[in-house]
């Protein structure tokens, strides 16, 4: 499989779960799982009762499509492939928010969108690409 295959199948697995619920702690490789109790917000909606994806969740399932196994957290994610300037992003790469990339991160779609699982009370959906408060680095997995 071309690394253009490869980031396409990323992609239409990551598309697949769009409107899938956010569930703080959720999603594995098989797709979405009850999240965990953080003591605020996720509490509040209930994400550890209700199945869904977090940001991370949602980036290692899209992944795992082509076998490329992530760990469950924006921080560590950012820490594997190759860190390419923000500037530079292409369709497949992800992009990270917040100090040392531990608040957020979404999947890069092409034409200034992204994929990304935001916040309990809402769902996976196709956002237009932020930047603001963005890592200066983006992580590419994949080669097109």
């Amino acid at each position: 499989m071309s690394g253009k295959q490869m980031i396409d199948t990323v992609i239409a697995r990551g598309l697949s779960v769009v409107g899938t619920r956010y569930s703080w702690g959720g999603g594995d490789i098989n797709g979405p799982t009850v999240g965990v109790r953080d003591g605020g917000v996720a509490d509040t909606f209930r994400d550890f009762e209700n199945p869904g994806f977090d940001c991370s969740g949602l980036t290692l399932f899209a992944f795992a499509a082509v076998g490329i196994k992530l760990p469950h957290y924006s921080g560590y994610q950012y820490n594997i492939g190759k860190k390419v300037p923000l500037a530079e992003i292409k369709r497949g790469d992800l992009i990270f928010f917040g100090p040392n990339a531990s608040q957020h991160e979404a999947l890069y779609l092409g034409d200034n969108q992204m994929l990304e699982a935001p916040e309990s009370g809402s769902t996976v959906k196709v956002s237009p690409l932020r930047t603001d408060g963005a890592m200066p680095y983006v992580v590419r997995l994949i080669n097109s």
